[in-house]
């Protein structure tokens, strides 16, 4: 029996089955898309920054020697700047990886955590009833060119912004889900949801990550409350600080006990308040609009878009139809005030605020989508959309297979450090003098040792047997006329083993015999 002859039924049957296969297309596209962008050669370049190379020697040292508490670095020094919780998961992935943290297993846990974002962000808003948002914003998400290139980086900053999304969508959902609804999660349930993500956040950053999740959740809450019959039960609002407290707070307790009380002084005062009020002369001072700029950079190609029908949402009065946009919007807004107060800032540090400013975008291009009665603007729209997409996908193809590498160049120090373990194989010590380069010290393994002290350079150098040092440039001739013990003896420069000129040159000497 031709199609043609077909009976009505079996046509329409066949219909429905084309239409049901396009939806399940569409909605998958967005974790697919996000696959591509996120996980495509993860691994294929070296570690990049002092960020990737610090997590890997944390991470490598926690499968190493089973200490997992305190991340400390090869060097044998405490590493206080953050908490552990993004080195545990790097470590688990190493252990997965038969326990070897390299540059893939580092990244992972960024990875995971942005693709977890985008798929967060695609069900909230297909909960709330609009996909045509979940779409956009999933795929908005996962091509803003920040995120992505972040995603793909070994740093806390989109895991913690997955914790964070996490935190807010429960509380949203915890409140404005009725008590008596038949077959619906207690509030209740959400925000212990909510509070434990908020303690794994804080294990990621610290307390800055309740100062996000915090001032959001209430500016909501107040704004909403006029505008719907939200509400917080009591027994979220007296229990949710002490989950909170229950996840964090005992390893901050002990660490801070192990240590002495140095970490209370160089993570909650130098990595924090120095940071936030920008009393410490070692870091740059920057203005409260720095971040209206940057997320402007960092958020292309959307950021027209975003701008754009946020204008249209307020002169349309839109925003009071769609709470899931107010949601977004106010988190959004509420978190980049906040970093905008402290002196110091960095355009990771905003990362968090990026989900909810899709959710923004997809809730808003929705709105607006729906009061268009033109066929000819809707097919605009969508070529528009695909192309940008598109042109993205290109664009990241690009920076990883001709940027990247350029960029690696002039920081790679995997050759040098080969070349410096075929002298001095491992167990030997590597003196580290004056210098300190994570990504050198990562690639060597242990031991190493890092210090500054000339006295020490010659007491060292004084022990019996050959001793091998790597320094920058400039100390290598006082290190002639002020070491006595023993001389030293070049074998080969940085620059000798990268492709690019280095940032920062450093020399390979060794004991004269």
């Amino acid at each position: 029996m031709s199609i043609g002859n077909a009976p009505f039924g079996v046509a329409a049957k066949r219909s429905v089955d084309r239409a049901a296969i396009r939806r399940f297309l569409v909605t998958l596209s967005p974790c697919l898309l996000a696959l591509f962008l996120f996980f495509a050669q993860l691994g294929h370049r070296d570690l990049y920054s002092s960020h990737e190379a610090r997590a890997a020697q944390n991470a490598q040292r926690m499968l190493d020697t089973g200490e997992w508490g305190l991340p400390v670095l090869f060097d044998g020094r405490a590493d206080l700047q953050k908490p552990p919780a993004f080195y545990w998961a790097a470590a688990a992935v190493g252990w997965l990886n038969s326990g070897v943290v390299n540059e893939w297993a580092v990244r992972f846990p960024s990875a995971i955590a942005g693709l977890i974002c985008v798929l967060l962000v695609q069900a909230f808003l297909r909960m709330e009833g609009k996909p045509t948002a979940a779409f956009i914003a999933a795929i908005g998400l996962a091509t803003a060119n920040h995120f992505t290139g972040i995603s793909r980086t070994a740093r806390i900053d989109v895991p913690l912004a997955c914790a964070v999304l996490v935190s807010l969508m429960a509380f949203y959902r915890g409140c404005a889900t009725p008590v008596a609804k038949p077959q619906a999660a207690k509030p209740y349930l959400w925000h212990i949801l909510s509070a434990v993500a908020a303690g794994l956040a804080v294990l990621l950053k610290g307390p800055v990550a309740l100062a996000l999740i915090g001032p959001a959740a209430v500016a909501w809450l107040l704004i909403e409350r006029r505008c719907t019959a939200v509400r917080l039960p009591v027994i979220s609002a007296l229990l949710g600080p002490v989950i909170v407290a229950a996840v964090a707070m005992p390893w901050f307790l002990w660490v801070n006990s192990s240590t002495d009380g140095e970490f209370l002084r160089v993570f909650f005062w130098h990595h924090t308040v120095a940071r936030y009020t920008g009393s410490s002369p070692l870091l740059a001072s920057h203005p409260a609009w720095y971040y209206l700029p940057r997320f402007a950079i960092d958020f292309l190609p959307w950021t027209p878009a975003l701008l754009g029908l946020c204008v249209w949402a307020f002169r349309s009065g839109y925003w009071r139809l769609d709470a899931a946009f107010r949601f977004g919007l106010i988190s959004f807004v509420v978190m980049v005030a906040v970093l905008s107060t402290a002196k110091f800032k960095r355009a990771d540090y905003l990362l968090p605020a990026y989900p909810f400013a899709a959710i923004a975008l997809g809730c808003v291009a929705e709105g607006w989508l729906a009061t268009r009665t033109r066929v000819r603007t809707f097919r605009l729209a969508e070529w528009t959309f695909g192309g940008i997409v598109v042109a993205m996908c290109i664009a990241w193809v690009v920076m990883a297979v001709v940027v990247d590498p350029r960029e690696q160049a002039r920081e790679e120090k995997r050759r040098f450090a080969e070349m410096i373990r075929s002298h001095a194989p491992a167990p030997t010590m590597i003196l580290q003098f004056r210098m300190e380069s994570h990504l050198l010290s990562y690639h060597l393994g242990r031991p190493v040792h890092t210090f500054v002290e000339w006295g020490e350079l010659n007491e060292l150098l004084a022990m019996p047997g050959p001793h091998f040092v790597v320094m920058p440039p400039e100390y290598v001739y006082p290190a002639g006329e002020i070491v006595t013990s023993r001389k030293l003896v070049e074998i080969g420069r940085l620059e000798e083993y990268t492709q690019g000129k280095p940032a920062r040159p450093l020399v390979f000497l060794r004991t004269a015999d």
